[in-house]
């Protein structure tokens, strides 16, 4: 299969600028259930993943919900379901870490993505997607980053006064993280899907970029290094916020696809991605999805995609789009990118 996506992943010009919306808890609304609902059933969620298929025509569906949620359920911590009617995504609360000291890291159980947590739930889900879907679209599983399932395990703010006070410990604790997320992306990787990975926790909004060179970097590389060794040639890695102080690290990484999230610079992204001949994601902010008109957003496309420069690595995508997100205003992106006109990528 070589799809558009495929194609602007590999910064090989594709028919039309991909399209990738980011569409998570919003997939239960195609089947008029709750977040938690879907998360917790893997019929439900492959009738939502269907449903996305058919309804939004994105170029590429990810398998997964809650996505920060599910390696660290299946090590150990309570996330937090909601009753019918609420549409809330799950969470992990600091009640719900399980890193109660500095020196108990070592206590912590590897998963088995077989039988731990949900793990299993949707890896039968991208079981059953790979035999409808596997022919026609790329197929992602959703895993955490090592710095964003570090910080569920041990609480986010003992966490960044950790990275502070006891650097070692962290590295320790992203080591911890690292072989969980290998052994749960290897089971995606087995039903036959890609796997893209997500670490907003290391955004530099949060982080410094200094520190997340010195103690994410490392591991993150690790990760995607072995998910290659096991066969998948494209690892995204989404980091969001405005990571442009983070641009050389996160390149440095290895993913092959990078996200340009909406507070980012999407020149500086433009010129280095290009010079390294990496694909990238530019988001188009969640709010316009629920604060404008479809006619406003179909423009804020086309800005988007004249900025892009004809560059055959550029791919659109969107914030989070909230529960409920109105059908007309995901078709408006999709309107913009059929009607652009890209000029001929230099040299072809």
């Amino acid at each position: 299969m070589n799809t558009r996506y495929e194609q602007a992943l590999n910064c090989q010009q594709p028919d039309r600028v991909p399209f990738l919306p980011a569409i998570y808890e919003h997939k239960a609304w195609f089947v008029g259930k709750t977040p938690s609902d879907v998360c917790r059933d893997p019929k439900l969620l492959t009738a939502a993943l269907l449903a996305e298929y058919e309804r939004v025509k994105p170029d590429a569906l990810t398998i997964g919900v809650d996505i920060y949620n599910v390696e660290a359920e299946a090590v150990g911590c309570k996330v937090t379901y909601y009753d019918e009617g609420n549409n809330s995504v799950p969470s992990i609360g600091h009640e719900g870490a399980i890193l109660q000291g500095s020196d108990d890291v070592t206590s912590l159980r590897l998963p088995d993505p077989r039988m731990d947590g949900r793990m299993p739930l949707f890896i039968e889900a991208a079981k059953a997607m790979v035999k409808i879907l596997g022919k026609e679209i790329p197929l992602r599983g959703a895993v955490s980053g090592p710095f964003s399932l570090a910080a569920h395990l041990a609480g986010p703010q003992k966490l960044f006064l950790l990275t502070m006070m006891q650097p070692g410990i962290v590295k320790e604790l992203l080591g911890f993280a690292a072989e969980v997320i290998k052994l749960y992306g290897n089971a995606f990787i087995e039903a036959g899907c890609g796997v893209v990975m997500f670490d907003s926790f290391a955004s530099s909004d949060l982080l410094p970029p200094e520190m997340y060179r010195e103690l994410v970097l490392p591991p993150t590389r690790g990760i995607v290094d072995h998910f290659h060794q096991k066969g998948a040639r494209n690892i995204p890695l989404i980091i969001g916020g405005n990571t442009t102080s983070l641009l050389e690290a996160y390149l440095g990484t290895g993913a092959n696809n990078i996200l340009c999230d909406v507070k980012a610079d999407p020149q500086e992204f433009l010129k280095r991605c290009s010079a390294m001949k990496k694909a990238f994601r530019r988001n188009l902010d969640s709010a316009l999805f629920l604060e404008s008109s479809p006619a406003d957003i179909k423009n804020r496309a086309m800005r988007s995609l004249e900025e892009s420069n004809s560059y055959p690595g550029y791919i659109l995508g969107t914030g989070v789009l909230a529960y409920g997100t109105p059908l007309t205003h995901i078709a408006a992106v999709r309107e913009a990118i059929d009607e652009y006109e890209r000029a001929p990528a230099a040299g072809q």
